[in-house]
């Protein structure tokens, strides 16, 4: 994968605002992210020209200030720092994570209360990424099988089938799908709205139909999520969601 190269933008108040773009040769479409953690990149597809692109991110300069103006308390503080809640806006869960530091014990542990919704965090809670890093760990594993779960549903109410899933964490993709019908699926999306993760599931259970994104794989989500449209434009913009402590460096 190229190089992000690193463009700038002038903002309504005259501020200077230095942003990422990023070639992908699977994007159909122009698509930008703003985060705490990595500022504001942008996805440009194949045959698009620089001189395009920025006239389009010009474009979304309001909505680039009134991201950033959401962002900025997240930006005075420490990005590192561990939270004190974590909210799963797709299984409507929230958790409040307690730090119980204790120099004899090396290790740091995680103990989940599901019930109570409750997360223990044991050892030196003092390291902070080494927090964030067992923290992804449990929301990785929380994924796999509250998504399983939830593939499974879908593959039944729509009649698709897959062979197998894995959740990770990767950095621009919800999900896919390989040829042998191997779904990968983003833990990041327990952020998210559970909408928003219906159609992931189904946009990637479809792919085992259509390995493509034809008129025919559209077709095919629109059987199932008939307003796909409006959800896939809404998660152009879903960087606010993801907290900074669950992107992975």
């Amino acid at each position: 994968m190229p190089a992000p190269v690193v463009a700038q933008l002038t903002l309504a108040n005259g501020q200077l605002l230095n942003y990422q773009v990023r070639e992908s040769a699977r994007a159909r479409y122009l698509r930008m992210q703003i985060s705490a953690h990595h500022g504001l990149v942008v996805t440009r597809p194949e045959g698009v020209t620089q001189a395009e692109l920025e006239q389009w991110v010009a474009s979304k300069t309001n909505w680039i200030s009134k991201q950033l103006a959401q962002l900025a308390p997240q930006q005075n503080t420490e990005p590192e720092y561990p939270p004190s809640t974590v909210t799963l806006r797709a299984l409507q869960q929230q958790f409040t994570v307690h730090y119980q530091r204790q120099t004899e014990q090396p290790k740091l542990t995680l103990r989940c209360t599901p019930e109570t919704q409750q997360l223990l965090l044991q050892g030196p809670t003092d390291q902070h990424t080494l927090c964030n890093q067992v923290l992804r760990q449990w929301l990785q594993a929380y994924a796999k099988a509250h998504l399983g779960q939830w593939l499974q549903q879908a593959a039944q109410t729509t009649g698709l089938s897959f062979s197998r899933y894995r959740v990770k964490g990767q950095k621009s993709r919800w999900g896919s799908c390989s040829s042998q019908g191997t779904i990968n699926l983003n833990y990041k999306l327990l952020f998210l709205p559970p909408a928003w993760v219906h159609y992931t599931l189904v946009h990637e259970l479809c792919h085992t139909i259509e390995m493509n994104h034809s008129e025919r794989f559209w077709a095919l989500v629109e059987q199932f999520v008939p307003d796909y449209r409006a959800i896939n434009q809404a998660m152009r913009h879903s960087a606010p969601y993801i907290p900074s402590w669950a992107d992975k460096d």
